[in-house]
């Protein structure tokens, strides 16, 4: 969606939009903030913008002009007439225009009930455990997230992984990869876990690995506060995006962000917020670089999830610096890495003309 120009007065935007709407050029109109009774003109498809401009311009000379009268009132997508309401106020029409022309997002809400399904599935998995182990271990995976976690290089089954996660192997090499975080925290005496297998079970082929842990999610409120985000965000990209862009925006973001967060803390990982952050980068730079493509998210929004990022990564780094100097226990279970490689995912994406609304 382009934005072509501005129209002084209610009126005055109504009946040109009435014009393009019988011309067959979608659009939509806002009332600006600036509170100077100025109404902003968007349309929805690239290949009707010099169309639209050319009447713009000729409205301005003369809004009287007879080929402006239009012959009937809009119709909707459902081809039922809508009478002018003069007491309407004109933010309500210019909702109502906009979800209109909105179309449906089939994809976000596809994603939002697989999480959901995935998190109930596994609820039932985990108290399942419960009642059959009398003494859960520190590490206790449900057999959903041993099939859908990045990587599991050892685990025959959950009790083998929650006995003996940092066991070594016949030669010697610790079981599994635990990050190079884990690493640098317990250096030197941590210098043998460099020798840990990794991607075990994606050198398998079991490629879904790559993506799936974004899937899953620890808690009611981890789902919550993720799938909200996504609505929200998701729902913007979906709009303006084809959906093999919106579908290759969410692969990639969630396979870098992923394997990134993977070398850096090990498996266990969990949750969509790396994407989410991804679609918040993507937009801010869509935003820049293509403001007429009409995202929405306010710099408020963008600010605060800036400032959840970098507060996040100070407390992990006070984390680190009590653990490794044996101060306090202090541990953060929190993908930081997976945040901020997903944002810059998201922002680079956002420079690629092929990502663009009216790309190939």
């Amino acid at each position: 969606m382009r934005l072509i120009g501005t129209l002084q007065g209610e009126k005055e935007a109504y009946k040109f939009h009435s014009f393009l709407i019988q011309e067959e050029i979608e659009c939509s109109y806002n009332p600006t903030s600036s509170g100077e009774n100025l109404y902003e003109f968007w349309i929805a498809h690239e290949d009707q913008i010099d169309t639209a401009i050319h009447w713009l311009e000729e409205f301005r000379k003369n809004p009287n002009d007879p080929r402006f009268e239009t012959k009937a009132h809009p119709i909707d997508t459902e081809g039922v007439a809508k009478d002018f309401d003069e007491k309407e106020p004109i933010q309500m029409k210019a909702i109502r225009m906009r979800n209109r022309m909105r179309p449906k997002m089939a994809l976000t809400r596809i994603v939002v009930l697989l999480c959901a399904l995935l998190y109930i599935w596994n609820g039932y998995q985990m108290a399942d455990i419960a009642k059959t182990d009398k003494k859960p271990e520190e590490y206790t995976l449900t057999p959903l997230m041993i099939d859908l976690s990045y990587d599991m290089p050892t685990a025959e089954n959950r009790k083998e992984l929650s006995r003996d996660l940092f066991a070594e192997d016949r030669i010697g090499r610790p079981a599994v990869w635990d990050g190079i975080y884990g690493v640098v925290l317990g250096w030197p005496a941590s210098k043998s876990e460099l020798a840990a297998p990794m991607f075990e079970q994606i050198k398998h082929g079991q490629i879904w690995r790559l993506f799936t842990p974004v899937l899953l999610h620890g808690s009611f409120l981890h789902i919550l506060f993720n799938m909200l985000w996504l609505w929200m965000l998701g729902r913007q990209v979906e709009e303006r995006t084809k959906k093999w862009q919106y579908i290759a925006l969410t692969l990639i973001i969630g396979v870098v962000s992923n394997t990134l967060q993977y070398l850096m803390s090990g498996p266990l990982f969990i949750g969509y917020s790396g994407i989410v952050c991804g679609l918040a980068g993507f937009i801010w730079m869509r935003q820049c670089h293509a403001p007429w493509e009409g995202y929405p998210l306010q710099k408020g929004t963008l600010v605060f999830l800036g400032v959840f990022i970098v507060a996040m990564m100070g407390l992990q780094l006070v984390s680190f610096f009590l653990i490794r100097f044996q101060i306090a226990e202090f541990s953060m279970n929190i993908a930081n890495t997976a945040h901020i490689s997903g944002a810059l995912t998201g922002i680079v994406l956002g420079k690629i003309p092929v990502f663009s609304k009216g790309g190939a």
